[in-house]
């Protein structure tokens, strides 16, 4: 019979990594992926677990079936399980009312996010902190063998745990979904549980039989049929400053796939215009608004350039900069860590954008280490640096790497979201940048409010007048180009090396990922 408990402890241990994985995953999706998010709800995970193991130590040598505890405690979790997705998928309006309310005052905000996290988690995670005594109390014939058997115990359910994480971000999420992969994991406490309670022949009451099998048979059901609103409003929506009863919905969902990256939607606009979210943020759109902005991520460092041959560009987005630089320039590449990503926009984007351009599914970091291949233009446009998987292409040890992948006199286009960032932030983004690059220039985007830094260890070929003239050139679409020199590579070196006060954005220090995220909640007072 220990054999029989340890083997339904390795089961709950998995179940317990699926559940955080996939509870990480749909939170995410209205908190967003900040670290400060994402710390929140593990904290109300291990919270959980802490509570459970103080309390079942407490309790453990009380019961005499510890067995049928043990299997109670499992059915506990599967029942709460079940009904963790549908709570979730009411959660938006309620995260509203939090934000509109508490945005200004960061410590309460972050609170409440315990505070409503803790309402999803808190209960099933005490349980499953429960089961570790109970178990290590079950499994242990004597005090001379206890050592022996909270081992057994303690391996068990961690080979378990790390089947369960490995499972579910590589297999069951991509394959099943979220809502398919948490009714998975509640399966195994639930078989866990019916063993356990059955073999420990404890005399269960028909009508006990009853009972379980409806809360069951309901919590299965309500977990089966709640939907999620793909319109909700999340922390970037909200962020952005849209009202939440009078924001623009995207008429037609025209790609959704799950992704171990993220959570990949296309929509197509109630204007005809395609939308990107991955993991529910907004990642590029054909909006003709804000498409200039994108396509001088291709013009502005192809007019710095003398004779561009090669060009790669970070982060596809929709494809745009990938559009602008294709008639420019005749060897584009892309690398985006997203499968999906790119094959939603070969279905839904311009027709052909990806037609020989050479497309590399990797982390950028982890090519520009891994590729011989070198190139005239790097661009990077990735993601707002809100969380460590983006804000880790804003370091310096990230333009070293790009640095080394540049032919001589090749150039390299930074993208900054210049809204997110306070004036200290762009400093701080400038010194970092400049401590790469020699030679600087520094082009404010209107009217998106975004900058370009554009950077080159060998003097530029033309000035800035001459760079405007050659972007103009290039805009063979005609749409209006609306940017204007903010520093000279002269004024930038003056910052590099005159604000030392400011420090550098590194990757053991990477300041920006924790000011975005923070101003992306409270805007910018400067």
């Amino acid at each position: 019979m220990r054999y029989v408990i340890l083997i339904a402890f390795a089961f709950s241990g998995m179940a317990a990594l699926i559940y955080e994985v996939a509870w990480t995953r749909a939170l995410a999706l209205i908190l967003g992926s900040t670290t400060y998010a994402l710390s929140t709800m593990l904290g109300t995970f291990m919270a959980g677990l802490a509570i459970g193991s103080w309390a079942g130590g407490k309790m453990a040598d009380r019961w005499e079936n510890r067995q049928a505890v043990f299997g109670m405690l499992e059915l506990g979790i599967g029942l709460l399980g079940l009904i963790t997705i549908p709570l979730i998928n009411l959660l938006p309006p309620l995260y509203y009312k939090m934000y509109t309310a508490f945005r200004f005052a960061p410590s309460t905000f972050f609170f409440l996010q315990f505070i409503m996290c803790a309402g999803i988690m808190i209960v099933p995670t005490t349980l499953m902190g429960a089961t570790f005594p109970v178990v290590s109390r079950a499994v242990t014939q004597d005090m001379a063998r206890m050592g022996r058997g909270v081992g057994n115990a303690y391996s068990f359910n961690t080979m378990g745990a790390i089947v369960g994480s490995l499972a579910a971000g590589f297999l069951l999420i991509p394959l099943l979904g979220l809502k398919a992969t948490t009714i998975f994991a509640a399966s195994l406490n639930i078989v866990a549980a019916i063993a356990l309670i059955v073999l420990s022949r404890v005399r269960t009451k028909p009508v006990a039989v009853v009972v379980m099998a409806a809360a069951v048979s309901l919590s299965l059901l309500t977990s089966v049929y709640s939907k999620e609103d793909p319109t909700s409003l999340n922390f970037y929506d909200a962020s952005r400053h849209q009202l939440y009863e009078n924001r623009n919905v995207p008429q037609i969902l025209l790609f959704e796939k799950e992704d171990r990256e993220g959570l990949v939607r296309l929509w197509e606009t109630d204007i005809g215009t395609i939308s990107l979210q991955v993991g529910g943020k907004p990642e590029g759109t054909y909006l003709s608004n804000e498409r200039p902005s994108v396509m001088l991520a291709a013009y502005l460092p192809i007019a710095s350039h003398r004779d561009p041959q090669s060009l790669l560009n970070i982060g596809l987005g929709v494809g745009v900069t990938i559009e602008a630089a294709k008639p420019h320039v005749e060897d584009v590449s892309v690398v985006e860590i997203n499968a999906t990503v790119v094959e939603g926009i070969r279905e839904f984007g311009v027709p052909g954008l990806l037609d020989g351009v050479d497309v590399t599914i990797n982390d950028a970091r982890n090519y520009l280490m891994l590729t011989d291949s070198t190139f005239d233009i790097i661009t990077s446009q990735p993601s707002i640096p809100t969380e460590s998987s983006v804000a880790n292409l804003f370091t310096s040890e990230f333009y070293e790497m790009a640095n080394k992948r540049l032919n001589p006199g090749g150039v390299f286009c930074q993208w900054l979201p210049y809204w997110t960032l306070s004036n200290d932030d762009i400093t701080m983004m400038i010194r970092t940048f400049g401590s790469t690059f020699r030679y600087v220039y520094l082009w404010k985007l209107e009217p998106s409010i975004d900058l370009m830094l554009v950077g080159s260890n060998e003097p530029f070929a033309y000035d800035a007048q001459e760079i405007g003239r050659r972007v103009d050139a290039l805009n063979i679409e005609d749409y209006q180009m609306e940017f204007v020199l903010s520093r000279t590579p002269e004024q930038v070196r003056e910052i590099v090396v005159g604000r030392t006060d400011i420090p550098l954005n590194t990757d053991d220090r990477p300041v920006i990922e924790f000011h975005a995220a923070r101003n992306f909640l409270t805007g910018i007072n400067e």
